[in-house]
């Protein structure tokens, strides 16, 4: 009994040991700097007029998503940030130590009078926390601190953001622990100045000496520096005349950059992360909403060069403000907890500098964001100007051969246009958007013409073009897709890869009209069709779209039925529907189980861990997003044009074309349709997209049969 009680000792205390080692594997400590304000402005700034360009040039660099919970603030940032999901903070809230005073009464005291708790002299404290909790109820607050605790790290803080009298100190939601304690300074590391923004900046020499002493403890530790200056320099930048502000904005910068390379070249930093938790509001205003996000690490004491990639993004100079709390977890091998959505992020070692190149894709990112609404508003009204002359010609003009060959010209012309807008978003490095949108007016027209003059079945063509074309950029990780205004924004932030509810309307709908060829009618090749596109929407890999791989499958499965059974029952329409759906899911979930986790595969792993409010918490916010796309987006005027002119013809109860497969397969894309918009969490885009094609398909049909 005794050598038993004696292994299982043993046992345990290895596991513990070989736990410890695992956490320390990576390196003994990382300091993060976090820097308030600071936009891709500054950081181009410093590549032209810095002292130590090397820095920046030898630096990991990526753009970060900063979109909080809430309103855009340095505080719902900061508290997203340390939680690793989208959160908020509360009024009044920060920290403090003993001896500060709130409102003539010390804020220990007040701590305690609030908490019931007292706190140890030097010890940065929380007095809100409990609000901070209940507001965020389904967050762990405080969750990087608590984590590093229990293996063994040690947290600080140091520095503030303070603006006169008002307290700033957000840093150290990164470092505090459960009960909203972390060691540290909070106004040690600022000193008087009285020509400096409120009077006080960052005081380099004593936060290198406070380094300098957590490394003499000889401890694991992981340090965050709230760097103020350009926070408050932006905060008074109204009561400053202009040439002060910018005497004051280059002194504020040039002493950032040399705070950094005497962190890099000393010996106290092996790995140093900065990020900004928000941009000023001249970046925002410019709608530059991506934050900067730096790396530096030594390998060997020589600093590296290093590529950044995140498997929440999967794009190159892109990461998400989701992946900083794993990022930093993972720097000591802790494991993650459920919470987190975002991934830790990936560091590759290079042998060339970055900086030029990122800052030229994070520059395209930035010029469609600032002209997505005015280039996807004026293509929209387009579309629907289309549909409402061709309508008009074929109810006025529909016997005269030159006004039918207008009406198909125009309808192909719409139809090609997404695939313009596919293959060619990166011409924008080269030309403006205004002339880039004439551009695909211009292509789209050329196209319509030379099909509907050249191309014997045009709409099949066109189709085929379209569905391969987007399958390829799928397969080679949406290298087009990610930057076209039909695919999706990282600084929106809603996805980051696979295919966006634009594109996921045309491609089922491209799909679907291949079938009008006969050799696609062939039940085998169908199920290959059907099978192929429920596989590559529903790829982790791939498409990554689970409302359009659920749509696919209804879609193929209504078309079945209506094709090879010549009498109409809803019986057996719904006990295909419902063998049919089930089957689907059942690919969806295995596609997940690859070993990279998608937010398909996230939401999967809470529906079997039996948290339904996860998923209740989604359909909610799907609705909701749906209702806020149709009362504020530009495709509600296309979704309302082209249901309209369907629902017309359905009460009209007359045929648009005489062809039975033809007539199948515009009910099927109806059904499609009406599916991608109850289903997907922006159904209105991918129902408007999705209809327009159908639309113009059953058009043209229509005045080909006359």
């Amino acid at each position: 009994m005794i050598k038993r009680i004696t292994f299982i000792c043993i046992l345990v205390m290895l596991i513990v040991c070989g736990k410890a080692v695992q956490a320390g594997e990576e390196a003994s400590d990382l300091t993060l700097i976090v820097v308030p304000d600071f936009s891709f402005q500054e950081v181009k700034w410093l590549r032209e007029n810095g002292q130590f360009l090397h820095l920046w040039e030898t630096s990991g660099m990526s753009g970060m998503n900063i979109r909080p919970d809430g309103p855009y603030s340095y505080l719902n940032s900061a508290v997203s940030l340390s939680t690793g999901v989208r959160a908020l903070g509360i009024v009044d809230w920060n920290a403090y130590m003993s001896g500060e005073v709130v409102d003539n009464v010390f804020a220990e005291e007040l701590y305690q009078q609030w908490t019931g708790n007292t706190v140890e002299e030097g010890v940065i404290f929380h007095p809100l926390l409990h609000k901070l909790v209940d507001k965020n109820n389904k967050v762990e607050i405080g969750i990087i601190g608590e984590s590093l605790k229990q293996y063994g790290v040690s947290r600080y803080v140091i520095g503030n953001s303070d603006v006169n009298e008002k307290k700033v100190r957000y840093g150290p939601l990164f470092t505090m622990d459960n009960k909203g304690l972390t060691g540290g300074a909070l106004t040690e590391a600022t000193k008087k100045s009285i020509g400096a923004p409120s009077g006080v900046e960052m005081d380099v020499d004593n936060i290198y000496d406070w380094l300098s002493t957590i490394q003499e403890k000889d401890e694991r530790s992981f340090t965050v520096i709230e760097w103020g200056d350009v926070f408050r320099l932006y905060d008074q930048k109204e009561n400053m005349s202009e040439a002060y502000f910018v005497e004051r904005y280059e002194l504020s910068l040039i002493n950032l950059e040399m705070f950094v390379h005497k962190l890099l070249t000393g010996d106290y930093v092996e790995d140093l992360m900065l990020l900004s938790p928000m941009v000023h509001s001249d970046a925002y205003q410019n709608k530059e909403r991506l934050a900067p996000f730096f790396y530096w690490g030594k390998e060997e004491g020589v600093i590296q060069s290093y590529l950044l990639r995140s498997d929440t993004t999967r794009q190159d100079f892109v990461i998400s403000n989701l992946d900083i709390a794993p990022t930093i977890l993972n720097f000591y091998r802790i494991p993650q907890k459920g919470q987190f959505i975002g991934k830790p992020i990936q560091k590759e070692v290079i042998n060339e500098a970055v900086l030029e190149e990122g800052l030229k894709n994070l520059d395209l990112m930035f010029l469609v964001f600032k002209s997505r609404n005015v280039v996807l508003s004026s293509y929209i009204t387009l579309l629907v100007l289309l549909l409402i002359i061709v309508s008009l010609i074929i109810l006025v003009k529909d016997k005269n051969e030159t006004f039918k060959k207008i009406a198909k010209v125009l309808l192909i012309s719409g139809v090609s246009s997404p695939l313009w807008f596919l293959i060619t978003p990166y011409l924008l490095n080269y030309i403006q958007p205004n002339v880039y949108l004439l551009f695909i007016i211009f292509c789209s027209f050329l196209t319509g013409y030379l099909f509907v003059k050249l191309v014997r079945n045009p709409i099949f063509v066109l189709s085929g073009a379209i569905f391969i074309s987007i399958s390829v950029d799928l397969f080679f990780g949406n290298y087009f897709m990610q930057r076209s205004y039909l695919g999706y924004d990282p600084i929106i932030g809603a996805r980051y890869y696979g295919i966006g509810n634009e594109f996921a309307g045309i491609y089922l709908i491209s799909g679907l009209l291949l079938v009008q060829q006969r050799y696609f009618r062939n039940w085998f090749v169908l199920m290959m069709l059907a099978l192929g596109t429920i596989i590559i929407l529903s790829s982790t890999y791939l498409g990554a779209n689970a409302g359009a791989t659920i749509s696919a499958g209804v879609m193929f499965g209504f078309f079945y039925y209506r094709y090879y059974f010549t009498d109409f029952q809803w019986r057996k329409l719904l006990i295909i529907i419902s063998f049919v759906v089930p089957v689907v899911l059942a690919i969806l979930f295995f596609t997940q189980l690859n070993g990279k986790e998608s937010h398909i595969g996230y939401a999967f792993s809470k529906l079997f861990s039996g948290d339904f409010t996860y998923i209740l918490d989604t359909i909610k916010r799907k609705l909701e997003m749906n209702w806020k796309i149709f009362r504020y987006s530009n495709w509600t005027q296309l979704f309302v044009t082209t249901y309209l002119l369907i629902a017309l013809y359905l009460w009209r109860r007359k045929k648009i074309v005489g062809n039975e497969v033809k007539r199948v397969l515009i009910q099927t894309g109806v059904v499609a349709s009406i599916t991608l918009l109850i289903i997907n969490d922006s159904g209105v885009v991918s129902a408007a997209t999705s209809m327009f094609i159908i639309v113009c398909t059953s058009y043209y049909w229509a005045l080909e049969e006359g």
